[in-house]
């Protein structure tokens, strides 16, 4: 018999298909639900804990699940919450979702995400050869059929009635807007998400659909919607999501494939079977770097046949197939919710209000410290080394106030610990960090390795709290404040979210603490100084040089873990370096630049960059702005710190202080805080079409740096005349400025609204060499401009790095 409570509500843990796929489910938001507001970081930290699932599956296939919170329904039986309603036209059962819609849309939209990007990749495939491809083909063939129904029944259910498109429900519907019927006049599919899956029914019921083309099916049928804003926010989280699995296989989190084909049990765990022999054979010559050395070896001044391209052209692309289908079915199997039923809409609330008033959990350091306090003992604990070593790493959480965010600070603490500890990777999974702080305490066999190890997690923390800051703080080693353009340099990764690099610096930073003698410490504080800068430098020309993070992840990772001996870098981890020197400047130099110069394949991962044109010549076609906004803020300061304005609009190297902007002032300041499109995002009259082909506009050549409050007086005027405004923009005076509008005026142009707050206040060379670009501002005017830009930011960023600035 059931409880009382049972017949209020029930929680049940389901897998996501298992959930919305239920055979006459559908899932209903209620009116008073918000609009749908995940942003980009929201979308690709739920692909990013998938796919730390997914690598935790490889290690522990039977414990491994990506856990997403909580669900709270209201099972609507009786079709009241409804409306509007056409009686018999509807689920079986409702679900109204009263906690939990923002992630379920995201979960629905990752569903389509991955059917698009498979059906697409597979239809490539299925247009080419391969040598022994037929096992393969008919592998793939079974899996993306496989896959296809699966995600299809996560986006609609077949009627029994109904013709065309209609006889199709859309999983996920909203109140007031939508209905679902089978019936064409009654149908009502208004609300984003709604009209996300039944625009994916009607283009699947098209006879030998292309979907490489639906996302302009997207585009158009969202162009003059009453929602057009929320319909194409669905459209570009879509895309957001597209490009993430479209790069599955160089995500720095993503298992290693080649792996997976070599161990016939992770095949098993991620498929329930294994692949066919010449499947494996043909993926691991694609994979495998010392087979593609032998083969080059073998073949040493051959040019392979091509037929033997298009073969490996061919594998190559069904690698990333292979990904997005076991991504896939562990994000089905293995994403799990706790759903919590309840019987009415009041009861709903009660638990979710409930459930949300309940406090955080210890944070994984608070959790450590009775491990401590047992391993010192109660009585001497009050006076230990320990204690004060841990207030120190406590006193840092507690800075902030909310329980969230001393959660967060945590596990980023904890996370950057266990790399400059012992160089492993951790998550921020809280039973994880836990686990690795007791593991790693009692792996150290007697007290004073315990202290040391206490000792260097109070380093950290200081490390965090004096140099690794934002806001209006300035950095500070050991009481030290860093010069320029150090100073900038340690902003910028701090505010680009560079973490990874902050157990690589902390190091140095330390040893600046550990001196006694003044010109110690100044030698100290100098050579960290150099490090940033180098490090600095090496992220610059890697993520500058290609649209995704590309593993540079990987390479602070191996520094920490396995060092690069042969340039005089052994593992930094200080658990591994012990009380061995740090290396030197110039080893940290070559080792970084290695691996810029490494091939993208080889068992160093590098970046493929030769020199300085190879690096100029992948950066300029690069959409910087859409990459990152503050990774090309300060690329475009690199290339306009002391620059003079040249003829026609060119910019060249002028003296020390000519144009100062690689300063934390000018940083944090607001003279150069706004990136501006000269042309701009919107296509607008007066501008060259090539630019708006593939997001051209976003590309270095296309973006400069003016004051904040100036950035809306430019607007999307034509080309002549944001020219002119550029001029007034960064005129040497007022009086010239207020004389460029004048002329403008009278040429009936309208400039009443830029008049009272576009002059900068000081002559701005990077801005005002614009106004003297002759001819029309088009791709080729971008690429050049590009170049020179690319070719100022190399003068600046190789004596960093130590590398030949040709």
């Amino acid at each position: 018999m059931p409880s009382p409570g049972q017949k209020i509500f029930d929680a049940e843990s389901e897998g996501l298909y298992d959930f919305v796929s239920k055979n006459g489910r559908g899932l209903y938001i209620p009116p008073y639900q918000r609009d749908y507001a995940w942003d980009k970081t929201n979308v690709e930290r739920l692909i990013d804990d998938t796919i730390q699932g997914l690598n935790a599956l490889l290690k522990r296939p039977d414990e491994s699940i990506t856990f997403i919170g909580t669900i709270i329904a209201m099972n609507d039986s009786k079709k009241s919450t409804i409306s509007p309603l056409v009686k018999n036209q509807v689920y079986t059962q409702v679900m109204s979702v009263i906690d939990g819609q923002q992630r379920l849309t995201t979960l629905l939209m990752l569903c389509l995400a991955l059917l698009l990007e498979i059906e697409v990749q597979w239809a490539e495939l299925k247009k080419g050869k391969a040598k022994d491809s037929d096992d393969a083909r008919q592998w793939l063939e079974t899996r993306v059929n496989d896959m296809r129904g699966l995600l299809s029944q996560m986006l609609s259910e077949r009627q029994n009635n109904g013709e065309g498109e209609f006889r199709h429900f859309p999983k996920m519907i909203r109140a007031f807007v939508d209905t679902w019927s089978y019936e064409a006049d009654k149908a009502t599919y208004n609300s984003p998400i709604s009209w996300l899956l039944f625009e994916f029914v009607r283009f699947r019921e098209q006879l030998d659909p292309n979907w490489a083309k639906f996302p302009n099916v997207l585009k158009e049928t969202a162009d003059g919607a009453a929602n057009e804003g929320q319909r194409k926010h669905f459209i570009k989280m879509l895309k957001v999501m597209r490009d993430k699995l479209r790069n599955l296989p160089g995500d720095d989190e993503f298992p290693e494939l080649l792996g997976i084909v070599q161990d016939e049990n992770k095949q098993d765990t991620l498929f329930g079977e294994e692949f066919p022999d010449s499947m494996k054979t043909a993926l691991e010559s694609v994979l495998s770097p010392q087979f593609l050395l032998a083969q080059a070896a073998a073949n040493a001044g051959e040019k392979p046949s091509a037929e033997d391209a298009r073969s490996r052209k061919w594998w190559d692309a069904s690698t990333n197939l292979v990904s997005l289908l076991f991504f896939a079915k562990f994000a089905l199997e293995r994403i799990t919710l706790v759903v919590v039923t309840a019987t009415t809409e009041d009861f709903a609330f009660d638990v979710f209000e409930a459930l949300n008033t309940t406090g955080q959990p210890l944070t994984a350091l608070e959790t450590f410290v009775p491990k401590v306090v047992q391993s010192v003992g109660m009585t001497k604990y009050n006076s230990s080394e320990e204690k004060k070593q841990l207030e120190i790493a406590g006193d840092y959480i507690r800075k902030v106030n909310r329980a969230d965010e001393r959660q967060k600070r945590s596990a980023d603490l904890l996370v950057a610990f266990a790399l400059a500890e012992l160089g492993e990777k951790r998550s921020k999974n809280l039973a994880d960090q836990r686990r690795f702080m007791r593991e790693a305490f009692d792996s150290y066999s007697d007290r004073k390795q315990q202290q040391e190890f206490i000792r260097h997690l109070a380093e950290l923390s200081r490390f965090f709290d004096s140099v690794w800051v934002n806001g209006s703080d300035k950095p500070k080693v050991d009481g030290l404040e860093l010069p320029e353009p150090a100073a900038l340099c340690l902003r910028f990764l701090v505010d680009f979210g560079h973490t990874i690099t902050a157990p690589l610096l902390a190091q140095y930073a330390a040893d600046v603490g550990t001196q006694k003698d003044a010109a110690d410490r100044k030698k100290a504080l100098s050579t960290f100084c150099e490090v940033v800068q180098a490090v600095t430098a090496f992220t610059v020309l890697w993520r500058s040089s290609r649209s995704t993070t590309d593993r540079i992840d990987e390479v602070y990772r191996s520094l920490m873990g396995e060092g690069s001996l042969e340039h005089g870098v052994p593992a930094l981890a200080r658990g591994k370096r012990a009380d061995g020197p740090l290396p030197t400047v110039q080893a940290v130099q070559a080792a970084l630049i290695s691996r810029l110069q490494a091939d993208r394949k080889s068992k160093k991962h590098g970046a493929n960059i030769a020199g300085k044109a190879e690096w100029i010549e992948k950066t300029v076609v690069q959409p910087l702005w859409e990459i990152n906004t503050t990774l090309a803020r300060f690329v475009l300061l690199l290339a306009f710190h002391d620059v003079v304005e040249g003829a026609d609009g060119h910019l060249t190297r002028g003296k020390a202080g000519s144009n100062p902007t690689l300063t934390l002032d000018a940083w944090v300041g607001d003279q150069f805080t706004s990136i501006e499109h000269i042309a701009p995002r919107s296509k607008a009259k007066g501008w060259s079409q090539d630019l708006y082909q593939d997001e051209e506009f976003e590309r270095l050549g296309n973006l400069t740096l003016v004051p904040t409050r100036c950035n809306s007086s430019l607007s999307d005027r034509p080309w002549d005349q944001k020219r002119s405004l550029f001029a007034a923009l960064s005129a040497k005076t007022e009086n010239e400025a207020k004389t460029i509008l004048k002329k403008m005026a009278d040429a009936g142009i309208d400039v009443t609204e830029v008049a009272g707050n576009l002059y900068a206040g000081q002559y701005l060379p990077h801005v005002h060499a614009i106004s003297n670009v002759k001819g029309e501002w088009n791709l080729d005017a971008v690429n050049a401009r590009g170049r020179e830009l690319a070719d100022l930011v190399w003068q600046r960023l190789a004596p960093w790095i130590g590398w030949s600035n040709v």
